[in-house]
């Protein structure tokens, strides 16, 4: 296929903690990233805030493209944080599209009598067993209310994008992983280790076809564990992470910072390290064809330094950060932006040529 177009979209990722945007531009088969910026939220992002009309996004938006000077165009695709979505398995009966939509807002009606004509919502089927009975789930729908679909195009209007997908994160993930390893054709784990949340897809041939929250394992808490035991701020329990992190005593010396660290955030790190035991148990036990080979982390918890050596240490899988390409990620990371912070804008920038 001759693609038209070599520079992506804009793709933003708005979440809870940070507003992430980055472009990319197609070289044949090879994708370069051409710019990526995070901006911290001006105000943060409380569990109690549950209205889309009280979270807005335009400013950190119109923040990045102005600090990003490679940023070019106004097309963009976005997606939003789990936080404020609901995704559930499903068995779905239908021969066409329209009968399986109806039959998800059939679903949906059941979760939300009361308003079940005012979400927005997505669906793709899964990967079942050959001796599935009918009853079987085969479907994930996701969905967000309709005022937060409303929430962002006025963010995008505000900021001067044209949003032309409003994706899923599980989704957005899968595209990454497929962008990273285009090869693979075993499963992969792809956790996206946000703020608030983490969340788990064993993603096979470019789509999630398992996706779960690990419970009580967003990011905040490794932070926060920092902020208390060493009382420090959130930015600067974000750069110690960021810059000494944990021991990786299979290469070199391990520092007395990195030791402290270990020891400050044991608890968190141990909660989200059986969360992902219990996960990729189950799925080994229960979903064999979605058993993961390889666990890949993104988000914030992936960026910081030694991570993935530290869970692999503990994990029967083995784990590593999500990447383009060696190259491409030693270069940002030397401009001090871990790559593995922007796979879902990253992959959102190149649905322009899935457009296409």
């Amino acid at each position: 296929m001759i693609f038209s177009r070599t520079r992506g979209w804009i793709g933003v990722d708005i979440g809870t903690h940070m507003v992430k945007l980055a472009q990319v531009e197609r070289h044949g088969s090879r994708v370069e990233l051409l710019e990526a910026l995070s901006i911290p939220r001006q105000e943060p992002w409380l569990d109690t805030n549950d209205g889309a009309a009280d979270i807005a996004s335009s400013l950190e938006i119109q923040a990045a493209l102005s600090l990003g000077t490679r940023f070019r165009g106004r097309d963009a695709a976005i997606t939003l944080p789990m936080a404020v979505c609901d995704v559930r398995t499903c068995n779905i009966k239908g021969d066409t599209d329209p009968e399986r939509r109806a039959a998800v807002l059939r679903e949906l009606d059941t979760v939300y009598p009361d308003t079940p004509t005012t979400r927005e919502f997505d669906h793709w089927s899964v990967e079942l067993p050959a001796d599935h009975e009918p009853a079987a789930d085969n479907t994930i729908a996701l969905s967000i209310a309709s005022s937060w679909a409303s929430r962002i195009a006025q963010d995008m209007r505000e900021a001067g994008l044209v949003g032309h997908v409003l994706d899923g994160l599980p989704l957005a993930t899968a595209r990454a992983i497929a962008l990273s390893m285009p090869g693979a054709t075993n499963p992969v784990a792809a956790v996206d280790w946000g703020h608030h949340r983490a969340t788990l897809c064993s993603v096979k041939g470019g789509r999630p076809l398992f996706v779960r929250s690990l419970r009580d394992c967003g990011f905040r808490s490794v932070t926060n564990a920092l902020c208390k035991a060493l009382s420090v701020t959130a930015d600067e329990a974000q750069k110690l992470l960021h810059d000494h992190g944990l021991p990786n005593r299979t290469r070199g010396a391990v520092s007395d910072l990195q030791e402290v660290i270990e020891e400050v955030a044991r608890d968190p790190l141990d909660r989200f390290i059986d969360e992902l035991t219990r996960t990729t148990t189950y799925l080994s036990q229960q979903r064999r064809s979605l058993a993961p080979a390889k666990i890949v982390l993104l988000g914030g918890g992936a960026a910081v330094k030694n991570m993935a050596s530290y869970l692999d240490d503990r994990m029967e899988l083995p784990v590593e950060t999500w990447h383009l390409d060696a190259a491409a990620s030693t270069a940002w990371q030397e401009r001090g932006l871990p790559i593995e912070m922007f796979g879902p804008a990253i992959a959102l920038s190149a649905l322009a040529w899935a457009s296409r």
